[in-house]
């Protein structure tokens, strides 16, 4: 191939050799690189924006592709007949009129469904998606234009035909990238931005490059197989040649969704059997009969997975309360765990964990506490333990598993949990009711992220006074998910959901601390939600319509950037990328940051919980939470290191041609040895 056929081929590549949808698509693709440079709620690193950036971009690249497919083919249906005869003059009419009517009757629909904070998901993506048609329309008659124009200028001049050969839809989007990122830029520096200060201007513009050369294979990939498709339909079916193109690139779409699904399902497999695996440094059953798992319990310790294992494991002893407290302590606590392995159905469950708390006197302690755990399993550790300290040992909590896979992963599994903690709420008021009023614990509830979606939907379409029947005494939810239904009603309407005013959505502990002394005495439900927490803000509702946080920069609440634009499908994706930023935290490091709830719990379950403590006390405790969340780091790194150790050892001496048996000795007195010696070198010096 000559060097000039190469040179063709790679500029007919980027647009001139491409139909106008496909141009139109390569366009925007290359241009939403810009815009998905905006500020977020939490700090962007580089490898960040490459994910929000490639997703930006190759959604776009599909969506655009397909609409303008499909607008394109309606075009045709119209016209009946064969285009490619028609004068330069009669195919920029054509092109640009059908594209601008589509444009005009997509923006009547949009206009006809204006944006409205209760409406049905139907209508919002209704409006957003006729909104985008008309934007890509747009596009489709600009671009349209322009080519018709050089077609015309060509049939009228062929000394001009070389205009027909200039690539503009890739170099014309880098080009609108490239200023817009400039821009971002400098509105986030104007306004104090700083989500974004990690990503450098020069890194964006070789993130911008490369996404450029990965949106470019990927419309190669999918152009190629929307063409087979669409010849195979041609011979197959002649009749339907007219919409033959758009039903390949919904194919090829298709197609390329199944491998995002496949997988999608292996990473799913794997992370759960990561929750499911024994970890060094709780693969011993707890010594406690107070919990689950420990000696009298039904519920087997190898059922309990990752989470479970975990919970169980790190419950206080007498002796660690009575030592920050300053006094004898009441009780051992009480843990029962439920995993999601420990019995196949819910009522199973709900039965197993109810024999667990009748086993353990779960009901004759002062407090019992219902948690709800994120999509893993896991209960907060400083919750737990801080009210294990403020009610000196006389507790219970209780919680049931109902998936193994991280919050973000377990978004299909909470009906499941929904159903599974209304059983048990059941359960409890039932066998509750059936008590003496002056005996009943005080019963509240905890829910942490998808914890307290599956939590708080249990009394979903309901009112805070069904919760008041079912001996609710308080609760507490950190960083409420938007999808939660029960915390949507009562936004919506908390006049007719909580006529006495007992919910309160908060930020931290110092905004209710400034509330004044009737409204405290008031309130016995807490939404705790940070401003800059991504979990409570992303949903559907990004997609539909301009939330309440990215109004007017002058409007926003505190942490929440200013010069970021409400852009849907850009500050979805972003909004999305933050989750992954969110959670960041430091063994031991108590912060207030994001999903980071750890610095104000113990002050809310002491308040909550009406747990009164003294003010050394509470500095104790928080001082103890931080020193064991380090402490149980510390030994989950040295033990799973030591576990990787014995194993590299045990492979080293069975090639030495010992029993299996004789190996594990010996694997395990040579690790024994280099970790005597180890250890007193360590030290330091001796004082003595």
């Amino acid at each position: 191939m000559s060097v000039t056929s190469s040179v063709n081929k790679l500029v007919g590549m980027l647009g001139p050799d491409l139909s106008v949808p496909e141009r139109a698509a390569l366009l925007a693709a290359a241009a939403s690189v810009g815009p998905s440079f905006e500020p977020g709620l939490q700090p962007r690193r580089t490898i960040d924006q490459a994910i929000a950036t490639g997703l930006i971009s190759a959604t776009t690249l599909s969506v655009v592709t397909a609409t303008q497919s499909i607008i394109e083919s309606l075009g045709r249906l119209i016209a009946r007949g064969d285009r490619s005869t028609s004068s330069a003059t009669a195919r920029l009419l054509f092109a640009v009129g059908t594209n601008m009517a589509v444009a005009a009757a997509a923006e009547g629909v949009a206009r006809a469904l204006p944006p409205s904070e209760d409406e049905r998901a139907r209508r919002g993506l209704l409006r957003v998606a006729a909104n985008r048609t008309g934007r890509v329309a747009l596009v489709g008659a600009g671009l349209s234009a322009t080519l018709g124009t050089a077609d015309l200028l060509s049939e009228r001049r062929p000394s001009a035909s070389w205009l027909k050969r200039v690539p503009l839809a890739l170099p014309v989007g880098v080009a609108a990238s490239a200023v817009e990122i400039h821009r971002v830029h400098a509105r986030a520096q104007a306004s104090g931005d700083t989500t974004i200060s990690q990503v450098s201007t020069r890194n964006s513009t070789v993130i911008a490059v490369g996404v450029g050369a990965g949106v470019l294979s990927l419309q190669a990939g999918e152009r190629a197989l929307a063409r087979l498709v669409s010849r195979g339909i041609s011979k197959v079916a002649p009749g339907y040649d007219s919409v033959s193109n758009p039903i390949g690139h919904l194919v090829s779409l298709a197609a390329l969704a199944g491998l995002v699904s496949v997988g999608y399902e292996y990473a799913v497999r794997r992370v759960e059997q990561g929750g499911a695996a024994i970890e060094p440094a709780y693969d011993n059953p707890p010594t406690s009969a107070l919990v689950s798992g420990g000696p009298g319990s039904q519920i087997g310790f190898e059922t309990l997975s990752r989470e479970g294992r975990r919970f169980t494991n790190m419950v206080l002893t007498r002796q660690e309360i009575a030592s920050v407290m300053g006094e004898q302590a009441v009780a051992d606590p009480i843990r029962a765990f439920v995993g999601l392995d420990t019995a196949p159905e819910v009522e199973d469950r709900v039965d197993m964990l109810m024999d667990e708390l009748l086993r353990t006197g779960a009901f004759d302690r002062k407090v019992l506490a219902f948690a709800s755990p994120t999509g893993s399993g896991y209960i907060n550790y400083v919750m737990a333990e801080a009210l294990e300290y403020m009610t000196l040992g006389d507790c219970a909590i209780a919680t049931m598993q109902y998936s193994m896979l991280p919050s973000s992963m377990s978004l299909t599994r909470t009906g499941l949990a929904v159903e599974q903690n209304r059983a048990f709420m059941h359960a409890v008021t039932g066998y509750m009711r059936g008590m003496d009023p002056s005996k009943r614990p005080r019963f509240v509830l905890f829910g942490e992220s998808l914890g307290a979606q599956t939590l708080q939907d249990v009394w979903r379409h309901r009112t805070v006074e069904a919760i008041d029947r079912d001996f609710v005494h308080s609760s507490i939810f950190l960083g409420t998910p938007s999808a939660t239904e029960f915390a949507k009603s009562w936004r919506l309407d908390p006049q007719r959901v909580d006529p006495k005013g007992t919910i309160i959505e908060i930020d931290d502990f110092g905004q209710y601390a400034d509330l004044d002394e009737e409204r405290k005495a008031a309130v016995r439900h807490f939404l705790i939600s940070h401003f800059d927490d991504p979990i409570p803000k992303f949903g559907t509702n990004l997609l539909m319509r301009q939330p309440w946080w990215l109004g007017p920069a002058d409007q926003r609440p505190p942490r929440v950037p200013k010069s970021s634009k409400w852009r849907p499908g850009t500050s979805f994706v972003l909004t999305g990328v933050d989750l992954i930023n969110a959670e960041s935290v430091v063994p031991g490091r108590f912060g207030r940051r994001g999903h980071d709830y750890r610095q104000d719990i113990a002050r809310f379950v002491s308040m909550a919980y009406d747990l009164p403590v003294t003010a050394e006390q509470l500095s104790s405790i928080e001082r103890a939470l931080r020193a064991r969340e380090l402490a149980w780091a510390q030994r989950r790194v040295v033990s799973e290191q030591v576990a990787r150790a014995r194993e590299s050892v045990l492979r080293e001496v069975k090639n030495w041609g010992l029993s299996t048996s004789a190996s594990d000795q010996q694997a395990s007195a040579i690790l024994r040895e280099v970790l005597a010696a180890q250890v007193p070198a360590n030290r330091g010096p001796s004082t003595d």
